[in-house]
């Protein structure tokens, strides 16, 4: 899983700056330079953990990015593309920790998934702000319905 996961966040990593460099939106860009630096720190924080028990990281391809700043896709299937990868690194994350034995291992996964939570949370309220995602209809307030009352007449 630590494998796997140093893989996922390096092609996080690649995708997150190429959309940022052909982003027109200073938000966006911010957003997904953001990304950039958590999946960063990820695979920093995983490839220690293998380094420390004597087993190798999978290396980095030599895969570059080109210095085109034309985008070549919207801004909405990158935000919507990131967001996907972003769920499915979560996912990743539990079934990482679920299938783990050694607290350490977990108690990192839970802390980092719940920093890619954050990291959705306000790529799904950039996505709103421009109209790419509806609002999810919120739950209902009982205890202000409570307070709440119809008046009989």
């Amino acid at each position: 899983h630590l494998f796997m996961n140093i893989q996922t966040n390096i092609m996080g990593t690649k995708l997150a700056i190429s959309f940022a460099q052909t982003s027109p939106r200073e938000k966006i860009q911010k957003w997904m330079l953001r990304g950039r630096d958590i999946s960063k720190k990820h695979v920093d924080i995983f490839t220690k953990i293998l380094l420390e028990n004597d087993i190798q990281p999978p290396v980095s391809s030599d895969v570059a990015i080109t210095n085109s700043t034309t985008p070549p896709f919207s801004d909405k299937l990158t935000m919507f593309h990131m967001a996907f990868m972003s769920a499915a690194g979560s996912g990743n994350y539990a079934t990482a920790a679920a299938a783990s034995q050694r607290n350490d291992l977990i108690l990192n996964y839970e802390r980092l998934a719940l920093e890619i939570a954050l990291y959705a949370k306000d790529g799904a309220e950039l996505m709103i702000d421009h109209a790419w995602m509806e609002q999810p209809p919120p739950t209902i307030d009982k205890e202000q319905l409570t307070n709440k009352k119809d008046t009989m007449k």
